[in-house]
Parts: C-alpha cells; structure tokens; sequence
C-alpha cells in the first residue's frame, strides 16, 4: 500500500473542504458589495461571476512540499484603454495586477511578468508598453508576500516565501483561461532577479502551459539560502529541476550587474536547462535601465520568435 495513501486521502479531503467553504463564502457575497467596494468598484469595473477551481501541481525533480491552490475568475476593470487593471485570486486572497493589450484583434501572445525581490506593481510597465508595441499582452501582478518590509533583506524562511509566489503565479497563469484576448497556447512567462527563479521553478513544473521563459539576471543563487520554517529537512535544489525542463528559455544579464559581473554565474544553469541561451548586454546593471530596458525586450522578442 501506498505509505503516503492516508495522507494524500486528508489532503484532498481538506482541499474539497476548503473549496465548498470558499464556494459557499463567494457565493453568499454575491448579493453583496465587497468591504472593499469603495476602493474596488466604479462605473468602469466589472464583477465576474463566481467561478472557483482547485489545483494540484507534481513537482517532479524538486523537493518542493505538495502545491495546492484554490484560484477563482479575475476582476477586470472594463474600459476603452489598452491597460486594464485586474485583481486575480488565490485562495481567496486577492493578487492585484494589470494587463496591457496591443492594438488590433486578439488572442495575443501573452507575457505574464514576475517581480524582483519586493518590486511595486508598476516596476516593469514601460517593458509591458515595449511589449505591447510588438504586438504582445503583458500581464503584470503584485505577489500577495510582495510588499516591501523596512529591512529589503532576503526573507528568514526565504523556501516557504518562494512557495508562496509560485503559487501566486500559477494561479495567474490558470487565470489566462478567462481571458478571450489571452492566446494560451502562447503564454511566455518573464521573471526578473528574484522573479527569475519563481518563474523557473514555475514553468518547470508547469510545462505544458508555458511557450518559454525569459529571465533576467535569475537569482538562482538563492536556492541555497531557502529554508522552510515547518520543515528544515526540505531543500529545492533548482538544477535537476531544470535539467527536466524542456520548453526554451533565455537568460539575460548585464555585465555590470551582481551576475554578470561573474562570467561564470550562470554556467550551473546552462548545463541543467536542455534549451537554453545564454546573453550580456555589455554595461548593463541588474535593474536594467535605460537603454539596458529596451535591449531587454529586444533580445526577447528575437528569441520568442525563434521558438515558434
């Protein structure tokens, strides 16, 4: 018998528990304005009905503790303009974000951004214009754990604070479905220093749902800081992850930033990543600014092109 029989039986008896409750919640609100409506809704906001969905993620060559999420239908804020802010859901919590649309008819080819390490929502939004003027939507979210704390150090439970955000995230990409000028079958996700690894982490385990990836200055470094406070023993060791990952990716960095000053930073993840290119942009710091900015989307561009 399964050792592990008993225990997957009261985790999917919680996670049924856990979905008739937040049903039964929803469902009763929907009579109701929110506590929140003052701030939330307007003449150009649209509440969408109630629809929610439960998900169990494997998490095959990573020590990752069992994913499992309760998402449900985006808010979309219904207006003329090209961006759209949004609020997604993961387990009954809010996850605000926005989506920039390029001219034309739909579906687009959709890029959903991670951000860096505490990163406002906003952080990336002239890269979602750039995109969007290639004929991209860019979709760009606020993690539920992404608001900056006084001290910008990394978290002192940094596994259990990267577990969050992937959740977070998937929960945005299952969020796509309800988009009718989302293209899911072109979904590339973007992460950014510390977003890089959420989006690694995430698109590994979730191939099937995602084109490629694109990370700039990834902090793969990082996967030997992260601990788990419930569980010392866990360790997410990112690289045989990798190693499975077979859709494309493509590592940006600078050569005047924290990695790229190190010419041999991202050898690790080049041997793991089957499909992977690796390019500098000579001069470039880590947030990429300026002129680093454009070069960014650029290179992407090209290489989402040659993907297919």
């Amino acid at each position: 018998m399964d050792p592990n029989h008993e225990l997957k039986k009261e985790i999917n008896s919680v996670k049924r528990a856990a979905v008739l409750i937040l049903a039964a919640v929803m469902l009763a609100s929907c009579s109701a304005q929110p506590e929140t409506s003052e701030e939330t809704t307007s003449e150009t906001t649209v509440w969408t009905e109630v629809s929610v969905e439960t998900t169990e993620i494997e998490t095959p060559g990573s020590e990752f503790p069992p994913i499992t999420y309760i998402y449900s239908m985006p808010d979309i804020e219904k207006t003329e303009s090209l961006t759209k802010s949004m609020v997604f859901y993961r387990d009954g919590k809010p996850i605000y974000g926005k989506i920039t649309l390029p001219k034309g008819k739909g579906p687009f080819k959709t890029i959903i951004i991670s951000n860096g390490l505490y990163a406002p929502l906003g952080r990336y939004s002239n890269k979602a214009l750039s995109y969007s003027e290639k004929g991209y939507a860019v979709v760009e979210f606020q993690y539920q754990n992404g608001e900056p704390p006084e001290s910008y150090d990394d978290p002192e439970f940094l596994g259990d604070f990267i577990y969050e955000q992937v959740k977070d995230l998937f929960a945005v990409m299952d969020s796509m479905s309800y988009l009718p000028y989302v293209d899911t079958s072109n979904l590339y996700l973007y992460g950014h220093s510390m977003g890089g690894l959420v989006t690694s982490y995430a698109g590994a385990m979730r191939q099937d749902k995602v084109k490629g990836l694109i990370l700039v200055d990834p902090s793969f470094y990082a996967t030997d800081l992260m601990s788990f406070e419930n569980d010392p023993t866990i360790t997410t060791d990112i690289y045989p992850l990798l190693k499975e990952c077979n859709i494309p990716a493509v590592i940006i960095t600078g050569t005047a930033g924290s990695f790229g000053e190190d010419p041999h930073a991202f050898d690790d993840a080049m041997k793991a990543f089957p499909r992977c290119e690796l390019i500098r942009i000579e001069g470039a710091t880590h947030t990429m600014e300026g002129a680093a900015s454009e070069q960014v989307v650029e290179l992407s561009v090209e290489a989402m092109k040659k993907w297919g």
